[in-house]
């Protein structure tokens, strides 16, 4: 049985969460109290991950965390299709480097919506949102270059674990002021991934139809 470490407030433990979800891998949730329980700091959860981080995930005596790490073991693993971590070089090469920029890039957005969610004070609040629009400016360039072409998701005709790395962000940007509306490929691109099979939502993403009737 797979186990999984997780804050259910937590954009990356949804990035694991989606994926199995979409897979189809039946897990057991472990919670773990980020806030205000802060128990990723104690000594039990800092004896399973060091950094203090989540998600984490322990398939048999297997442990990984890092959440561009485990979508790729998880589709490395169980997805017999090969679509959601494809194998062609240049393809894989796409997708790492889509994944990099969603655990990099888009880091300072996933913080900012985390401080704003606990009422904690941002340094240097300016030059933050000025990361998470560039980020988000690039990614909505691709997606808009990519409608252009004929190409759906970040790399190809069919999503890969890059699209479950970089959405979380992308629905959740309004928890840290920011605006969906504001990138309109993106917009789509979102609307898109969330009426794929086997999509489940969190706090503060709502369900395809809810949000097609708030847009309307």
């Amino acid at each position: 049985m797979i186990r999984l470490y997780d804050y259910i407030l937590s954009a990356e433990g949804y990035k694991a969460r989606l994926l199995m979800s979409m897979l189809g891998v039946s897990y057991q949730p472990v919670k773990v109290d980020v806030h205000p329980g802060r128990m990723h700091r104690e000594p039990e959860f800092l004896a399973i991950n060091p950094l203090g981080t989540l998600p984490v995930l322990e398939d048999g005596d297997f442990r990984l965390h890092d959440a561009q790490a485990i979508l790729c073991f998880l589709a490395a693993r169980y997805d017999v299709s090969r679509r959601w971590l494809p194998v062609e070089p240049e393809a894989f090469s796409r997708v790492m480097m889509w994944l990099g920029f969603a655990g990099r890039e888009m880091a300072p957005l996933l913080r900012l919506r985390m401080a704003d969610i606990q009422a904690a004070p941002v340094s240097g609040r300016s030059v933050v949102e000025a990361e998470c629009r560039r980020a988000l400016g690039v990614l909505e360039d691709h997606v808009y270059e990519g409608e252009l072409y004929g190409r759906r998701w970040l790399v190809g005709e069919h999503p890969t674990v890059a699209d479950v790395a970089a959405f979380p962000g992308v629905a959740l940007m309004a928890d840290c002021g920011l605006a969906l509306e504001d990138y309109p490929a993106l917009w789509r691109w979102a609307h898109a991934f969330k009426r794929l099979p086997g999509f489940i939502v969190m706090p503060g993403v709502l369900p395809p139809r809810l949000a097609d009737a708030l847009a309307a």
